[in-house]
């Protein structure tokens, strides 16, 4: 049976990848055949002045060489690096080039053959406002550049790829006035490509921004309708990842109500290869979530969520019928840009890690993925709260596993501490705690959304509350 304990050790101590002065941000990476890690991330200089950074590391992580300039660039922004690897090893690059510009910003691209990085070749060409690259590779080397350009019918996708060292014409998916941004992408086995996308209609407005998913396939070279999810504005964290018999999951951050100023939470569904399941709320109040669909067909979630005393890096994984929280790194100031993969029997995540204003770091941690037939052992269970809502007091029951410390605490929407209920030892057994809707002064709270936090050691669970005065 694997325990709290082993959890916490299976992911490793996070490591610092740039060792930079300054702010370095928005890491990518992939895997050589050789187990080589690579890596590349943004080092701002000042506002409209960054450069291009590469390291790897030839022990799974655990050491990186010196960064490397590898832009060569003087004057301009640069931003958006994404890196994949071929079968032979070469490694792709395409990056945003003078963001600082907007109307004048290009999708460059560059190649490192194991010695040398080759001239930058701008793939956007003569289509200045692009931006938001990503950077897609099959099974047979194809390499697929996509970007945005906001401004060109409402905001629309373009792409083009590289085969045998060739690039085609300029192709555009979706040639509509429709708001049509690809966000995240995984390959099967047949090349096709999953995408999950935000999406509005033309005669909508941003505040209807939705996930959608959608797929190219490859033997057809055709592009699908798409499939939308949600009930409420959407607009960051959209990932999706594929399963074993290559079913798409996806992830995305959506307002959970219409209050001022609106929850939020992680949203959750997949395709059983049959039907779409109906989204799930995973938790509430996080951003930057990312998923990872193991090789045990686990789904494992990551988001980033605000605390009293900064921001943590949540770990949610589904066992016992429930889903569970594990705190895999913390700070007083700011996490972001998390990005997630997996390789092998292992899941790795890079982001950016800061630890005061103006400075930032590039970390990363893995783990081995968990089989499908372990038992894991959570220190706590069915957190329940009721009435929900309520307006006098809120009964919050929920049962101890084992013994040890344990907080329960309740917190704004915005992640502010209103009041701390326990935080203390405790012995296993059932619990009923009041919460009579005060701050930790006496004073009555306001009307609105709480979040009502179960953490012992690295372990949380949270749950939403609503105050009807």
């Amino acid at each position: 049976v694997l325990t709290i304990n082993v959890i916490a050790q299976n992911w490793t101590e996070p490591v610092n990848v740039s060792n930079m002065g300054g702010f370095n941000q928005l890491p990518d990476y992939c895997f050589d055949d050789n187990g080589v890690i690579h890596c590349v991330w943004v080092h701002v200089y000042e506002t409209n002045f960054s450069k291009i950074f590469y390291s790897k590391s030839y022990d799974d992580g655990l050491t990186w060489t010196t960064g490397e300039d590898i832009s060569l660039n003087e004057e301009k922004r640069l931003s958006q690096p994404h890196i994949v690897c071929d079968s032979e090893n070469n490694i792709h690059l395409t990056y945003d080039y003078d963001t600082g510009n907007y109307l004048e910003t290009l999708v460059y691209y560059k190649k490192f053959n194991g010695t040398n990085w080759s001239e930058s070749f701008v793939v956007s060409e003569n289509m200045p406002e692009s931006h938001a690259n990503k950077l897609v590779i099959d099974n047979n080397d194809r390499i697929y550049c996509f970007w945005f350009r906001i401004l060109y019918n409402n905001g629309t996708t373009f792409y083009r790829y590289m085969e045998n060292g060739e690039w085609s014409d300029i192709f555009i998916p979706y040639d509509n006035n429709d708001y049509f941004p690809f966000l995240n992408c995984d390959v099967d086995s047949d090349n096709n490509l999953h995408w999950i996308g935000a999406h509005y209609y033309e005669w909508q407005t941003a505040y209807e921004i939705k996930p959608v998913y959608f797929y190219y396939n490859y033997g057809n070279d055709e592009w699908s309708d798409f499939v939308k999810f949600g009930e409420r504005y959407s607009w960051y964290g959209f990932d999706i990842d594929l399963d074993v018999p290559e079913n798409p999951h996806l992830v995305w951050q959506e307002f959970t109500n219409d209050s001022i100023p609106p929850n939020d939470g992680t949203f959750y569904t997949y395709y059983d290869g049959d039907n779409w399941k109906t989204p799930e709320l995973i938790v509430e109040d996080p951003k930057n979530q990312q998923i990872v669909i193991d090789n045990y067909n686990n789904p494992n979630i990551f988001d980033i969520e605000k605390y009293e005393n900064g921001h943590k890096i949540l770990f949610y994984y589904f066992s016992n019928s429930i889903w569970n929280g594990y705190v895999l790194d913390e700070t007083q100031n700011a996490f972001f840009d998390l990005n997630a993969k997996k390789n092998n029997n292992q899941i790795y995540i890079f982001y950016t890690k800061s630890l005061m204003i103006e400075e930032g770091q590039i970390y990363y941690s893995k783990m081995d993925m968990m089989t499908g037939n372990i038992k894991i052992h959570t220190p706590f269970n069915k957190l329940k709260l009721f009435p929900n809502p309520f307006k006098n007091n809120l009964t919050i029951s929920f049962e101890l596993k084992f013994n040890g410390k344990f907080q329960l605490k309740i917190y704004t929407i915005q992640g502010k501490l209103i009041n701390t209920l326990i935080d203390e030892n405790n012995a296993p057994g059932r619990y009923q705690i009041m919460w009579n809707g005060t701050d930790k002064n006496g004073k009555e709270v306001n009307s609105g959304l709480y979040l009502i936090r179960l953490q012992a050691g690295r372990q949380v669970m949270t749950r939403s509350v609503e105050i009807i005065k």
